[in-house]
Parts: structure tokens; sequence; C-alpha cells
């Protein structure tokens, strides 16, 4: 097997913590440089750091799965009317279709990944 054609040069360091120009997500397909190696169609990640009593709205995704991982804090979501809560080491995954909304309860960090990176599929609910 010739390896050479693995080789695609698309990589990236960087600090997770750095929230750039595109607030906290640093992998998916919103890049406008087409060559930027975090610029992927397959995958979207976001840093966040919140704070007590921050929202996150109710919402779903039609096409893509959401799992949320808490690093530090204490949060509690609703999914289709089910309460969850989260704390440091915990996960949630979310498939598609489903309603989700959520509140931290004390200074939180996390991590939002989505799959695959469709920056269009969010849906609010009223």
């Amino acid at each position: 097997m010739d390896i050479s054609q693995l080789k695609n040069g698309k990589y990236f360091s960087g600090r997770y913590t750095d929230p750039g120009q595109y607030s906290g997500w640093f992998v998916g397909s919103f890049f406008n440089d087409e060559n930027h190696p975090c610029k992927n169609d397959q995958l979207e990640i976001l840093y966040k750091e919140h704070q007590s009593g921050d929202k996150a709205r109710a919402h779903y995704h039609k096409l893509k799965v959401e799992l949320l991982i808490i690093l530090e804090g204490k949060a509690r979501y609703n999914v289709n009317g089910n309460e969850v809560v989260l704390g440091k080491g915990d996960f949630l995954f979310v498939d598609v279709n489903n309603i989700i909304s959520g509140e931290f309860l004390e200074p939180t960090k996390i991590f939002v990944i989505h799959s695959p990176s469709i920056v269009t599929d969010k849906t609010v609910v009223e």
C-alpha cells in the first residue's frame, strides 16, 4: 500500500479555551477558508464556559446528533420533557428529532459535539 495517499496534510493544533472568531466552535463546516485545517463537514466541536443561570434554548436538529460532555460544573437538561442532570464527567447523547433545552446550575465547562456539521440544522422551539 502506498501510504503517501494517506497524508492529506490537514491537521491543526490549538487551545480549545481560545474562543476565536466562531464563539468557541473550533472544528466544523462554518470556516470561510476552504483550506482551513479545521473545516470539516463531518463534525462540529464547541468548548464553552457557562455561568450559573445561563440557558440553552429549546431546539432540535433534523440531521445531526448532539453530544454534550461536562468537564466541570453542573447542568440540568430537558429532553422531550424528561429531566437529566449532568455533573463533572457526565455526558448526554441526543439523536435527531429530539427537543433539548438546558440550564446551567453552576459555572460549567462543556464540550458540545455535533455530527455531521450542518450549520443550518437547528430549529428553535418557542
